[in-house]
C-alpha cells in the first residue's frame, strides 16, 4: 500500500526552485557540472515605452534563446532582429558552440531561418493544425 499522496498543486517560485535544485544536484553528481549559467536578458525601450525583448539562457554551452516579443505596434521596425544580433553576439562573445529555440508555425519560425536558423526537428498534432518548430545556429569559431 502506497504511503504518499499525490495533489494538484501551482508550481509556485518556491516548488519551482526546490526541483531546479534537484536537477543542478543530480547534474552535478553525474556528470560534474550543472550546465546552467548566464541569462542574459536585452530590452528595448524607447522613453519608458516598453517595445520588446529577449530572453536567453547559456546552457550547457549554448545559447537557449527562451523568448521574444515585440509588442504589437512595435514589429516590422527592426528592433526585433537588433535584438537578436546583439543576443547572438553574447553567446558568441560567451563562448557558446551554437543557438538554439523552439517555436510554433504561426509564430516565427522564417524570422529565425533569416538568422540562419536550421530546422532540426518539426513536431506535428497539436491542436488547430499547429507545429512546434526546432531550430539551431551553428557559431562559426
Amino acid at each position: 500500500m502506497q504511503k504518499y499522496q499525490i495533489t494538484d498543486e501551482k508550481l509556485d517560485k518556491a516548488l519551482k526552485e526546490k526541483i531546479y535544485e534537484g536537477f543542478s544536484e543530480h547534474a552535478i553528481s553525474a556528470v560534474g557540472s550543472d550546465g546552467d549559467m548566464e541569462e542574459i536578458t536585452l530590452i528595448a525601450r524607447e522613453g519608458g515605452r516598453f517595445l520588446g525583448a529577449v530572453h536567453s539562457k547559456i546552457f550547457w554551452g549554448a545559447l537557449h534563446i527562451k523568448y521574444l516579443y515585440i509588442s504589437p505596434d512595435s514589429r516590422g521596425k527592426g528592433i526585433g532582429k537588433e535584438l537578436m544580433k546583439q543576443v547572438l553576439e553574447k553567446g558568441i562573445q560567451q563562448g557558446c558552440r551554437f543557438a538554439f529555440v523552439e517555436t510554433m508555425n504561426f509564430q516565427a519560425v522564417d524570422f529565425y531561418r533569416s538568422f540562419g536558423f536550421e530546422e532540426e526537428l518539426v513536431r506535428t498534432g497539436f491542436d488547430k493544425g499547429a507545429s512546434f518548430h526546432y531550430l539551431k545556429l551553428d557559431f562559426d569559431q
